[in-house]
């Protein structure tokens, strides 16, 4: 067909309402019907409204570049997603190209328009739930995007709402003709984050759940640099806590170690597993002791990092080995290994134990550990030592053990619910702190805060402090971690990187690779449970 160039005096001139443009390969014809003028003036594309002339009243937005260039990140992303879509993204073309003039080409990418069919009236009427819901969905949509490669390049409200579509399937993202190339601009996705959870802070969002304003508030902060999967993951966690109908908790499992950034050998070894009640002991594992998996008795073969287990007792703990590589390494895997093997023993007849045989048993079994350690280390001929936390919840209720200065924490994943250490560290600089003489934030720069005075491999101080039982909800995290963990992330650190973990497994990984970048001074080690 014949196109009407008559009108265009320049080659950057803007398409006139009623001009034609053609996709030469799929014999489309789009006619314009509009200019959008609310294009940021920064951008080098444009977006026009058009319709497709077949009679049919389906309705596009045509995103124009004068070079490839200019619509890079609308390219990269209908490349990659031509025969499918993202979740909450309005769907994209693949790009065309059509001549004008003579060498002057001009090129397109279509966006196909899902009409908003709402009005601001409407939308001000519905719930806080509803609008929870589009803001997850809003989250989810970037979330695509940025694991897609590009970013919005939101800036301020206005921005971030001209960008947004709600309809009868929801929210979703739109007018992506000026989306940006990550690789160019790695920090526009924490950008994109911060503007949207800023721009939809005075919506009906103010009322929404603690969880979602708070984490809202956090992610809006300009100092912060938080992602779209780190702020989805937290949402989708804590609304998984929210969904638990009291079919008994339900355990996602994780673990991770490290040498650390100063050692050459790990000494930790750190296990995260389920006891399968009734299983005969020398079972395969789902333990991972030090920086390998080895054989732990009495595990069950199912249990892995990252899974989720129900009603059956979870084993969380962690060594962290002393007197160097020769008797370290095997001072604290004696200790796991132990462990495991008579928490296997211990439900291996499959019987009902009640809270006060538990509780035996832990003591008992930090005893017996300290045993062999000792004897190993005398046949030898070297002090070996280790310290031993742990965690083993049974019956939704969670029996501690503890040696040393590797520590049990636990988070209710609620607001304004700190980080609550379970476990007494049996070190110098705790003494000073009960005492009143050192206040609690020095013990991180104290001299002597490597020095314990109670460990596993001592005849006489190789014993675990009687604790309660410590009853667990849904919603829960435990977490068990060595010196080098503690050490190197605050407590209030940590808790940030539960709240913002979507399970356990990232949650490890993440705070290992924290403590690593905080200078990784000793070797680390880490076990959480998350309870649904």
């Amino acid at each position: 067909m014949t196109l009407s160039t008559s009108t265009l005096s320049t080659a950057s001139d803007p398409l006139p309402i009623g001009e034609y443009v053609t996709d030469a390969s799929s014999g489309t014809s789009y006619i314009i019907t509009g200019f959008d003028e609310a294009t940021h003036a920064r951008s080098r594309s444009r977006t026009y409204e058009a319709i497709i002339q077949d009679g049919s009243t389906r309705l596009f937005l045509l995103h124009e570049g004068l070079a490839p260039l200019d619509l890079a990140g609308a390219i990269t992303l209908s490349e990659q997603f031509e025969h499918k879509t993202l979740p909450h993204v309005a769907r994209l073309l693949p790009m065309f190209s059509m001549d004008w003039f003579d060498r002057v080409v001009r090129h397109y990418v279509p966006e196909v328009v899902a009409p908003d069919l709402m009005s601001v009236a409407w939308l001000n009427q519905q719930s806080k739930r509803q609008w929870e819901a589009w803001f997850e969905q809003l989250v989810e949509g970037l979330d695509a995007l940025h694991q897609s490669g590009v970013a919005l390049g939101l800036a301020d409200d206005d921005d971030v709402l001209r960008h947004i579509g709600v309809n009868a399937g929801g929210a979703h993202w739109r007018k992506l003709g000026t989306l940006i190339l990550l690789e160019d601009d790695p920090e526009a996705a924490y950008a994109d984050v911060r503007a949207l959870c800023a721009a939809l802070a005075h919506t009906r969002l103010i009322e929404a759940q603690s969880h979602v304003r708070y984490a809202m508030q956090r992610a809006a902060d300009p100092h912060e640099r938080i992602s779209s999967a780190m702020l989805l993951g937290g949402l989708r966690r804590i609304k998984a806590a929210d969904d638990h109908h009291g079919d008994g908790l339900q355990a996602e499992l994780g673990h991770a170690t490290s040498t650390g950034m100063v050692r050459t050998e790990n000494e930790d070894n750190v296990c995260a597993i389920e006891i399968s009640p009734g299983a005969s002991p020398g079972a395969s594992p789902g333990a991972s002791p030090g920086a390998s998996p080895g054989a732990s008795p009495g595990a069950s073969p199912g249990a892995s990092r990252g899974a989720k287990h129900r009603h059956k007792p979870v084993l969380l703990a962690v060594a962290d080995g002393m007197g160097g590589v020769e008797a370290g390494e095997v001072a604290s895997d004696i200790a796991i290994r132990n462990l495991v093997d008579a928490a296997s023993e211990l439900f291996a007849s499959g019987k009902k134990l009640s809270p006060a045989e538990i509780s035996t048993w832990v003591l008992h079994t930090v005893k017996d550990i300290n045993d062999r350690i000792v004897a190993e280390g005398s046949r030898r001929g070297n002090q070996m030592g280790s310290t031993l936390a742990f965690a083993l919840v049974v019956d939704e209720k969670a029996y501690l053990g503890n040696v040393g200065d590797s520590r049990i924490y636990l988070w209710r994943s609620q607001e304004d619910s700190p980080l609550i250490r379970l476990s007494k560290d049996h070190s110098l600089v705790q003494s000073l702190v009960d005492a009143g003489v050192l206040r609690d934030e020095d013990r991180y720069t104290h001299p002597e805060r490597s020095l314990i005075y109670r460990s596993l491999g001592d005849p006489k101080t190789g014993v675990s402090d009687p604790y309660e039982p410590v009853q667990l909800q849904p919603g829960d995290w435990l977490m068990v971690c060595s010196d080098g963990l503690w050490e190197m992330v605050r407590d209030e650190a940590i808790r940030d990187v539960l709240i913002f973990s979507a399970n356990a497994q990232i949650a490890c990984d993440r705070l290992v690779d924290l403590a690593n970048a905080n200078g990784g001074e000793d070797n680390i080690a880490v076990a959480i449970g998350r309870f649904l």
